[in-house]
């Protein structure tokens, strides 16, 4: 057996705990839950020292902690309390389904004008969105699958800023204002534009089930993706996002929503970088023709 002596951040002294060193860190998680009263989720552990390596998944054993007499000084931090990712992206993705429909359907309440007759771009656009928005929420229930399983729930609002306020409302509120100027797009322009990026967010979602297959349930294993953009650049999905909101920027012609898609694609360019250097440290062989993001040229 070995002895774990536990310690706030502080400094406090909690307690022992007392398990043989096959034991998981699931399983001193588990016991820490039942005499401390902190879930798992709200752990964090390091070793020697608060600033010392943190507790990571697998044995005790997998962690440099032997059974010896000393034992083991653990550092305990309280995460505070923790929300699902799952339910997390439920919420973010709901903004701009509740929002867009408020300035579609509510002018006078919003504009304090009533609107003119919508033209098709705003019909359409207002479309697109629902139907992005709807995707990802099926996507998130359905189809992907979190490394980890909560965040604290202090930075739901930060979260809900990109969606609700970033797209929902300025790209909403612009996009439906009765002073809207629509581009001199002809009808079939319109839906071409529009059909393009319908076909981005199909492509879209079959990298979503690609990335699902390669990530067995339960687990945080990582494969190499391959096909369908995957064969070009790390991140096909993160590609096939950004180029349906360039069609749907370059549709409907508001500041705001090329704005947002400036930003979105950068956050996504920089997660693509992050995850095509692990891809190169973790697979020797993984392919040298890939970008990160978009193809040849990042």
């Amino acid at each position: 057996m070995v002895q774990l002596r536990i310690k706030k951040r502080s400094g406090a002294y909690l307690g022992a705990i007392e398990l043989p060193a096959t034991a998981s860190v699931e399983e001193f998680k588990k016991e820490f839950h039942r005499r401390f009263k902190f879930y798992p989720e709200r752990q964090r552990f390091t070793i020697g020292s608060g600033s010392g390596p943190a507790l990571k998944d697998g044995t005790l054993r997998d962690n440099g902690i032997e059974e010896t007499e000393e034992g083991y000084l653990l550092f305990f931090k309280d995460l505070g309390v923790q929300i699902s990712w799952r339910l997390v992206f439920v919420i973010e993705y709901l903004g701009p389904i509740l929002i867009f429909p408020i300035f579609y359907c509510l002018p006078q309440l919003i504009y304090g004008q009533p609107a003119p007759n919508k033209h098709l771009i705003q019909k359409v656009a207002f479309c697109l969105v629902l139907l992005h928005y709807m995707k990802r929420e099926l996507e998130t229930l359905f189809v992907h699958r979190f490394s980890n399983a909560t965040m604290p729930i202090i930075r739901l609002p930060i979260n809900c800023l990109h969606y609700w306020v970033l797209f929902g409302t300025s790209v909403g509120y612009y996009l439906f204002h009765p002073k809207y100027t629509a581009p001199d797009w002809s009808p079939q322009a319109v839906y071409i534009l529009a059909a393009l990026m319908m076909v981005c967010e199909l492509l879209n979602l079959k990298t979503h089930l690609i990335l699902r297959n390669l990530r067995p349930k339960g687990t945080k294993a990582r494969g190499i993706p391959k096909g369908w953009g995957f064969q070009l650049v790390s991140c096909a999905n993160y590609f096939f996002e950004s180029l349906a909101w360039v069609f749907f920027a370059v549709m409907t012609g508001t500041l705001t929503g090329w704005v947002f898609l400036a930003i979105a694609f950068l956050q996504m360019a920089d997660w693509a970088i992050k995850k095509h250097q692990r891809y190169q440290a973790e697979f020797p062989d993984y392919p040298k023709i890939r970008t990160a993001i978009i193809p040849f040229i990042l």
